[in-house]
């Protein structure tokens, strides 16, 4: 199994006790994420409970099998679902992120992986450095080359949801099913001319209570915002 595929499959198992029995088995090549409760479309890949935030430091036997980046990882692994994607009213997209750039340029890498999950241009989403609090734990190291490894899968989740959940608010606007829509560059469209930026359905997207769902991350090869030149930020 490959390191991304065994990280998503890791992630899609950590539901937290609370909520196990809300949710339904996942289809293979799907992976869970979450809807918050908020005023405009709040999404995460994973939610704090007691047992991530007591997360423990990895065991120093592990140096004799593992390199730094595999134990960062490691380290990262229980909590580095906590973080969330936010669509505005105005159509922004914005990231709070737990760790510091200290010059490997994340938040540039990580304006990309929601850009491409989330089908909007790079232009209108921001990453930002989130307020110091003790849920992510380990995951607020920053060092040794290893945001972005640990970062990206949780990151396209969140993205993901978001982009399922502004999907299904523009279904019920139309009366179409989503498969008749299409998300690109930040505008839904229907096929016969009608169309609404994700900015006016943040609101119809949100959720008034925080809920469990499956989504599927955009399949590799298709991509139109990674691997294309793009200035650092």
């Amino acid at each position: 199994m490959t390191e991304p595929s065994r990280r998503e499959g890791l992630l899609a198992g950590a539901v937290p006790g609370a909520l196990a029995t809300m949710v339904e088995p996942v289809p293979p090549r799907w992976i869970l994420g979450y809807v918050l409760a908020a005023p405009i479309l709040v999404t995460a890949a994973e939610l704090a409970t007691t047992a991530t935030a007591a997360a423990q430091s990895p065991s120093s036997d592990m140096t004799e099998l593992l390199g730094l980046n595999d134990i960062m990882t490691a380290a990262a692994l229980p909590t580095s679902g906590l973080i969330s994607v936010e669509v505005s009213r105005d159509g922004a997209v914005s990231c709070a992120w737990p760790r510091a750039t200290a010059g490997q340029a994340f938040t540039s890498s990580a304006v990309t992986l929601i850009a491409e999950e989330l089908s909007v241009p790079r232009g209108r989403v921001q990453v930002t450095l989130a307020d110091a609090r003790p849920e992510p734990v380990f995951h607020q190291l920053t060092g040794g080359s290893n945001t972005t490894v640990s970062a990206c899968v949780p990151l396209r989740v969140a993205a993901a949801v978001a982009r399922q959940r502004l999907l299904e608010a523009a279904a019920a606007v139309f009366g179409l099913p989503v498969a008749y829509l299409r998300l690109n560059a930040g505008v839904i469209t229907d096929g016969t001319g009608r169309s609404l930026d994700i900015g006016a359905l943040a609101t119809k997207a949100a959720s008034t209570s925080t809920a469990a769902v499956s989504v599927e991350l955009a399949p590799r090869g298709c991509s139109t915002v990674i691997g294309r030149a793009a200035p650092c930020r």
